[in-house]
């Protein structure tokens, strides 16, 4: 699709039939929040489900699961394309930012008048696709930059002299993202994440 001159999509395909979801960015964020903790069976899935689904929910929850993280992720599916080593950028695999860890310093950003001059607490309606490209635009001069830098430099780059590599690391310290994420829940999380079977992961009970 084309994002300037298509419709932003307000509801899922799951088995060729459209199901109406909500699709404004808080309510895509709660889902995610809720997610996190959910427990390791159907019913809390299905639970999650319900807070976007806007009337009844897909049978296959697999699916519709699916369908929500091709959603989330903005229509696109996993990158693909070649990227060069992270070494060669000076970024480490850390985090770079979270949506509710960082929802001040996200927040903050699309209130100031030289950003978007945007109040995410009041504006009525804002699609997560639009969310999701206004947060990547964002310029570098804004704290959440600066803070997604400070996570993800190597330290160990030796373009770093002792006295930069010392700051960074303290500065990493300081905005670590703490792992918000139960571990008993890792594994079904993280096959919900990537759209893999979520059988093995759940209680026999529903």
């Amino acid at each position: 699709m084309n994002f300037l001159t298509d419709p932003l999509p307000r509801s899922l395909n799951i088995h060729g039939v459209e199901y109406p979801i909500d699709t404004d960015f808080r309510t895509i964020l709660r889902y995610d929040e809720e997610l996190r903790n959910a427990e390791e069976n159907m019913k809390d899935i299905r639970r999650c489900l319900k807070l976007v689904f806007t009337k009844k929910l897909p049978l296959d929850l697999e699916d519709a699961v699916g369908q929500m993280i091709w959603f989330i992720r903005g229509g696109k599916g996993e990158e693909k394309r070649h990227k060069p080593s992270k070494r060669i950028l000076g970024i480490n695999s850390n985090t770079p930012f979270d949506f509710h860890e960082d929802g001040e310093l996200i927040y903050s950003a699309f209130r100031r008048n030289d950003v978007y001059g945007l109040d995410l607490r009041s504006v009525p309606y804002l699609h997560w696709w639009e969310f999701l490209a206004m947060v990547n635009d964002l310029p570098e001069d804004v704290q959440l930059s600066r803070v997604i830098l400070y996570r993800t430099i190597d330290t160990g780059n030796k373009d770093l002299d002792k006295k930069q590599a010392d700051y960074y690391r303290a500065m990493q310290r300081y905005y670590k993202l703490e792992n918000r994420q139960m571990e008993r829940n890792e594994g079904l999380i993280q096959a919900l994440k990537e759209g893999r079977d979520i059988t093995p992961y759940l209680e026999r009970g529903e």
